[in-house]
């Protein structure tokens, strides 16, 4: 079964042509940590498909904080919403 997910460079990618090792490095990188065994047990397609699945939570997540982020800065008067918005990204 083929199966087409986003990169992250927008474009789509074919889980089927994900290569043995790509899967797990892009998991760790992903994680930040080792897969867990049973992660690492799946077959080749599964960790891809669940690489993909990652990333696309992990955008989607980033977005939806950016959002948020910039609403609460709305509720913040004009005049202080520089020195706001330093005080919490740094």
């Amino acid at each position: 079964m083929r199966r087409l997910w986003p990169s992250n460079t927008g474009a789509l990618i074919d889980s089927t042509e994900v290569t043995m090792a790509e899967p797990d490095d892009r998991l760790r990188e992903l994680l930040r940590a080792e897969p867990p065994p049973a992660v690492l047990g799946l077959p080749d397609a599964a960790r891809a498909e669940l690489a993909a699945l990652v990333a696309d939570a992990r955008r989607r997540q980033a977005k939806t904080l950016e959002a948020a982020f910039a609403a609460t800065l709305k509720h913040v008067p004009f005049p202080v919403r520089g020195i706001v918005k330093k005080v919490l990204v740094g």
